[in-house]
């Protein structure tokens, strides 16, 4: 698997920690004398320490580790660079843009309080069924419960920055529209199941002898089996495995897709061509690369310098 910034901001959303630490932002002390000997770099002399970037880039690399497995930050990607390699890269950028948002948080008088970490506490703790699951969770991960609050404390820093966004950025329904005309891949959204494999044996096996739909279909609903299921939720075709399987109909299933170390076979069950629906997630991906572009902006607005 490789590593894309945006993957590096939003792997840890999926699985275990729902979106706990989805995006961990770094919070840095603000200083207008420093040493570059101890600071990986500065945003309008706000500086990021190398102890806290140490820290992040240990929790990360721990992660990647367990989730992918002990060689994931040894693989390299189409340019010859590592997953670690590319991970010290963007955890740099993702700390650099952190700052940003701190910093128009504070042009534009917005004061952070406990009450936005607290909601957001309660609310990771209620989707894991309860405070015991989220500890369990927290312990799993190898973060103590004072780095998990810092975590809580700066993800409401972000949920702020992109609610200051909204403020004073006016979305209209016609441009959402417009969007919504111009792509055409959020115009429909497919579910699928997909049967998983360690061993691409056992997932020939199993391929060769389905014949139609039903067969697939029944090893879906098997008690006893060698294999995973999935059932996915409704995703445009951008999805990777949906993608990777070249499926565009109901009730055809693929051939053998290996990604990510395992061997899928999937078929597509549904469609939803729902236009009110459709239009409602247009405007999710609307407003969400329109604030990329706004803290794209303000990060080239910014004065920034590196140290490493």
């Amino acid at each position: 698997m490789k590593i894309t910034k945006k993957k590096l901001i939003k792997t840890t959303s999926k699985g275990l920690v729902l979106a706990i630490f989805s995006i961990i932002l770094l919070t840095s002390c603000s200083k207008t004398n420093f040493s570059n000997e101890n600071v990986i770099a500065s945003v309008n002399n706000k500086t990021i320490s190398k102890d806290l970037y140490s820290k992040e880039l240990k929790f990360y690399q721990s992660y990647y580790s367990k989730v992918y497995g002990e060689n994931f930050l040894n693989e390299k990607n189409d340019r010859g660079k590592t997953n670690d390699e590319v991970l010290r890269e963007d955890l740099v950028d993702s700390m650099i843009k952190d700052q940003v948002m701190l910093n128009d948080l504070e042009k534009n008088k917005i004061k952070l309080d406990d009450n936005k970490s607290n909601e957001l506490k309660k609310l990771i703790s209620d989707k894991l069924n309860g405070e015991d699951s989220l500890k369990a969770n927290i312990k799993a991960l190898g973060v103590n419960e004072n780095t998990f609050n810092d975590i809580i404390y700066n993800d409401s820093i972000r949920k702020a920055h992109y609610e200051l966004f909204l403020k004073i950025n006016k979305i209209k329904d016609s441009d959402v529209l417009e969007f919504y005309k111009k792509n055409k891949y959020i115009q429909k959204l497919y579910k699928y199941n997909a049967l998983v494999f360690e061993d691409e044996q056992e997932a020939k096996l199993i391929k060769d002898s389905i014949k139609d739909a039903n067969d697939f279909k029944s090893y879906i609903n098997k008690s006893v089996r060698n294999f995973s299921v999935i059932n996915s939720d409704f995703v445009y075709d951008k999805d990777e495995l949906l993608s990777l399987s070249k499926l565009k109909n109901k009730d055809k299933v693929s051939d053998i897709i290996k990604y990510k170390n395992k061997y899928y076979i999937l078929m597509i069950n549904s469609f939803n061509e729902n236009e009110n629906e459709l239009l409602l997630r247009a405007k999710d991906i609307y407003l969400e690369n329109s604030y990329e572009t706004y803290l794209d902006k303000l990060v080239k607005e910014s004065n920034i310098k590196l140290f490493v």
